[in-house]
């Protein structure tokens, strides 16, 4: 049987919110409630913690899990290719197609456990050969066709003609829905390039449904605040 490894990646450079990763979230770490989730979900044979951060790294290390040192700087800036962390960590440590199965979470601390053995089971029903990724269904008032975009002062839409052919009421519309990434399974392979991963997910992926309280994108403190404030009601 393949080793079922857990990657979670952590730079400790954030633009929006200061030291993100580390600081505290409903009483802890933010990063401590997805490492224990992972633990919690019994799944995984290894759970590693790839950052560049020594106070990252000393959160993870309360966890008895794996941290194969610091990563390069290079891998670890605002505009970095995660896919690119992924494939150092995966030479660094010898994970392959032969040998493992490989689940990248973010550090959401809305991922619970049941969560991650759902995605799970479905990656295992398709004996490991689909990528498995979170998706959520998007709102009417927010799908792509109504989204756009300012050029010399003007609106420009994504879609124009789409645009133009939408009903008025959002509930004639039918479901549509999109990908988050907060989980990722596959093989090895399948998660050192991008755009193979795009490709065969477009071709031969699948994903696993999430609600609206399973995800929440904390990009600055009105966000931090929000999710915090959601997270610890449903905790109570």
């Amino acid at each position: 049987m393949k080793n079922k490894i857990c990657l979670i990646c952590c730079r400790g450079g954030s633009k929006t919110i200061k030291n993100k990763n580390i600081k505290k979230f409903a009483g802890k770490p933010l990063l401590a409630w997805i490492l224990e989730e992972a633990i919690k979900s019994k799944i995984f044979n290894k759970i590693i913690l790839s950052t560049d951060s020594k106070k990252i790294s000393d959160i993870g290390k309360k966890y008895n899990i794996l941290i194969p040192g610091l990563r390069p700087k290079k891998l670890a800036k605002g505009n970095s290719n995660q896919f690119d962390t992924h494939k150092y960590i995966f030479k660094k440590l010898d994970i392959n197609d032969k040998n493992s199965v490989v689940c990248v979470l973010n550090n959401n601390p809305f991922i619970n456990s049941n969560l991650i053995k759902k995605s799970y089971k479905i990656f295992r029903k398709y004996n490991f050969k689909k990528i498995i990724a979170d998706y959520i269904k998007v709102s009417g008032d927010y799908i792509a066709f109504k989204q756009f975009y300012i050029s010399n002062k003007k609106i420009r839409f994504i879609n124009k003609e789409k645009f133009f052919n939408l009903k008025l009421n959002r509930q004639d519309l039918k479901n549509f829905y999109t990908f988050i990434f907060n989980i990722r399974w596959g093989i090895p392979s399948d998660l050192v390039d991008y755009k193979f991963f795009k490709k065969k997910l477009s071709n031969s992926g699948y994903g696993v449904e999430i609600s609206k309280l399973e995800n929440f994108d904390i990009d600055d403190m009105d966000d931090w605040k929000i999710a915090e404030s959601i997270f610890k009601s449903l905790k109570c």
